[in-house]
């Protein structure tokens, strides 16, 4: 091997050496972002579950601070019922002390058509996590999860990237605050008008195996429906009211679940919504409020500062009547 050869070589070598030792580096800190944003360090009781009405509709560092127990808000726009399921998992594998999960639910939850297809590219970064890695081998395409594990930057896309950066910079709470102008969305409904709320059965099986696996770990489940504008609730009330009887029948099944139906005290207030799905910050302070209160009821603290769940009875006599 001649002299000019191995330069090139030892020039080669080197190149590859610092883009893997800066691949390296800006995963890590990346990493750090998104589990401080998530609160996967956090080692919480009180666990939030959803998509981007979760986001939008519940203050996790105001529920921490009026509760007096950990909160982490694990939530992703577009998880459907599958994703949820193994983010509870993939929570509960690293902080198994969870004693309550607060799961997001609407009408339109068992209808993962319209929800994001491609959701799963969001945990592109928890890939080294077994429990992920396995559902990513379900999802990802064999180009995403093996290149993804090879060069370990590219698990973050625009999303992920974003919320790394907010978690770096201590801005999990993601606020709005803007006010809904209804004429800005006269097409959006026009085009919803058409689309009738589906219940597809494997979400629903899915939904329902997640409350047994909640149920056979003795950690408690509140389904919260964050309100969204009567304009969306009125385009199929017949399927719209069978979703809601699902999460009811749940709650009145199961002593392990109650349900907290908001949509139908604040789809009218209008001041409190950023457009037709979401809350805008005055909004979620409202909800969270509620929640507050409605958690007190439901829980009290003990002398072990853990949340312990009262009786169904009462639970069902006090839940959802604060104002």
């Amino acid at each position: 091997m001649n002299r000019k050869l191995r330069k090139v070589l030892l020039a080669l070598f080197l190149i590859i050496l610092s883009f893997i030792a800066i691949d390296n580096t800006v995963y890590r800190v990346l990493k750090q972002g998104i589990v401080q944003y998530y609160g996967l360090e956090k080692d919480a009781q009180i666990l939030c579950i959803g998509h981007s009405q979760t986001v939008l509709g519940i203050d996790a560092q105001k529920l921490e601070r009026k509760i007096g127990v950990r909160v982490a808000k694990y939530a992703v726009a577009g998880a459907n019922t599958v994703d949820r399921f193994w983010m509870i998992k993939h929570y509960l594998s690293l902080n198994p002390d969870v004693k309550m999960v607060i799961y997001g639910v609407d009408a339109r939850l068992f209808d993962s058509q319209g929800l994001s297809s491609a959701s799963y590219t969001l945990f592109l970064p928890f890939v080294d996590n077994p429990l992920m890695s396995s559902y990513l081998r379900q999802y990802a395409s064999w180009q995403e999860y093996y290149s993804s594990k090879i060069f370990k930057s590219a698990r973050f896309r625009d999303q992920t990237l974003n919320i790394a950066l907010r978690g770096l910079f201590h801005r999990a709470e993601n606020r709005k605050n803007g006010r809904l102008k209804v004429e800005d969305f006269h097409n959006y409904l026009q085009q919803q008008r058409k689309r009738k709320i589906r219940i597809n059965d494997e979400d629903l099986k899915c939904f329902r195996e997640t409350l047994q696996f909640l149920s056979s770990r003795g950690i408690r489940v509140i389904l919260i429906d964050v309100p969204v504008v009567d304009l969306m609730n009125e385009i199929d009330q017949t399927n719209q009211r069978k979703a809601i009887d699902i999460f009811a029948t749940a709650a009145e099944t199961d002593p392990n679940v109650c349900f907290l139906d908001y949509g139908k005290d604040y789809e009218h207030n209008y001041a409190l919504f950023f457009d037709l799905r979401h809350l805008n910050e005055e909004g979620k302070q409202a909800i969270t409020k509620r929640l507050v209160a409605d958690l007190r009821k439901i829980v009290r603290k003990g002398q072990d500062s853990l949340p312990q769940w009262v009786g169904p009875q009462q639970v069902r006599q006090t839940v959802g009547r604060t104002s």
